[in-house]
């Protein structure tokens, strides 16, 4: 079963979403075309509560000034998605700011990503909501794109990027949760057709593409 109709058959209270500045819905045209907004709407209008903050990266690692990412998903997920019982779906959508990064390759790496997003999953999961989370791959970026950032986010590979999608896939498969192929559907439209013109959001089409790899996650059977 799909990870919206999955949720449906559950009967949740609400959708709490986690993530970065795609996940806020940057380079959207109007707020009810982000994706959050898209998936709310596939299972019912449900309430949307989003705690993604533009910038930010998942893991505490340290960064080339010696500090760690202010505002990074470790330091802070508790707040957002632990903080009282709920019922709740759980979507998260991180790692793409993480594989651009490479100025602190010792610290700042693929390793701790999966290592981090590990220990937060396992919180979450042992907080009873399972059924209810799915993560989803660091969405696509062109290659134009890995030029484009801030000091620290440029000069990525296509082959390093990928990593980081890898270690969420597996990730799910590890904790058998939902996961949403954001980046596999992406890579599909890799003209630029999904691309804003600042090449690193995605545009109306592209959150569209990222709120239907939401609705079509699966859980995937566990690796050896």
């Amino acid at each position: 079963m799909i990870f919206a109709e999955h949720l449906k058959s559950l009967g949740i209270s609400g959708i709490r979403v986690f993530g970065d500045s795609i996940t806020a819905g940057f380079n959207a045209s109007r707020p009810h075309l982000a994706w959050p907004a898209l998936f709310a709407a596939e299972v019912g209008g449900l309430p949307i509560h989003n705690h993604a903050i533009p910038g930010t990266v998942l893991q505490a690692s340290l960064l080339a000034d010696g500090k760690a990412r202010a505002n990074n998903g470790v330091s802070r997920f508790a707040g957002a998605l632990l903080d009282a019982p709920h019922r709740d779906a759980i979507l998260i959508l991180y790692g793409y700011n993480d594989a651009r990064y490479t100025a602190a390759p010792d610290s700042m790496n693929a390793k701790s990503f999966r290592r981090d997003y590990a220990n937060m999953l396992e919180k979450l999961i042992e907080a009873g909501h399972a059924e209810r989370l799915a993560i989803g791959g660091p969405p696509y970026i062109l290659d134009r794109g890995f030029s484009v950032g801030s000091t620290g986010f440029t000069g990525q590979t296509r082959q390093g990027f990928e990593v980081y999608v890898q270690a969420v896939r597996e990730l799910a498969q590890h904790f058998r949760i939902f996961y949403a192929p954001v980046y596999e559907r992406m890579k599909a439209y890799d003209d630029g057709a999904l691309a804003s013109p600042d090449f690193t959001h995605p545009n109306d089409a592209g959150h569209r593409v990222i709120s239907e790899a939401f609705r079509d996650a699966v859980v995937h059977e566990k690796l050896a």
